[in-house]
């Protein structure tokens, strides 16, 4: 009896947990990692390996680190992009990804790259001062609050049904030896 149920259990390991080692990932971005683009750009765009759930999300920071605002931001099966509400400036930029892709799994990553638009003006070094003097303490946004928020540990998902399985099994072998 304790080797069909050990059978049975390892059946039921891989039928619920194939789907784990399945992860996706980004498939294709624009503009792509390590890219330097010589225009202004207006928008991100993410494809994804596997359908991309509504609750994932897309930040731009810049070098400093600060968050860039999105103005639209898109979720279409497998495609996720966002606008921005101004031409970005010359300097390096991080794209920060978490999806929850078709599994049910969320999965996060990052890719880098850069603008430099020769015919853009770049600010002057009084009006930096000014900027960096305006700006004495950091503004939580609510979609940054939001983002936040939303980060969750993927172990979660796959912790939760391990214990439900266990309960349903544990559940079945007292059962099973009470009709004894």
């Amino acid at each position: 009896m304790n080797k069909k149920v050990s059978v049975l259990f390892l059946i039921l390991f891989f039928l619920c947990f194939n789907p784990a080692f399945a992860h996706t990932s980004l498939k294709e971005s624009t503009p792509k990692e390590g890219e330097v683009i010589a225009q202004p750009i207006q928008e991100v765009i993410l494809i994804f390996g596997t359908k991309v759930e509504q609750t994932s999300k897309v930040t731009v920071l810049n070098s400093n680190g600060e968050s860039i605002p999105l103005g639209n931001f898109v979720i279409e099966d497998d495609e996720m992009w966002a606008t921005f509400l101004q031409p970005l400036e010359n300097g390096d930029y991080k794209v920060n990804w978490t999806i929850i892709g078709g599994d049910g799994h969320s999965i996060d990553g990052h890719f880098s790259f850069a603008v430099n638009d020769p015919m853009a003006e770049t600010p002057s070094k009084e009006q930096k001062k000014e900027t960096a003097q305006g700006k004495e303490k950091e503004v939580i946004t609510p979609a940054k609050h939001e983002f936040e928020q939303n980060k969750m540990q993927s172990y979660i998902i796959p912790l939760t049904i391990g214990v439900l399985l266990f309960i349903v099994i544990g559940s079945y072998l007292w059962l099973m030896r009470r009709k004894k």
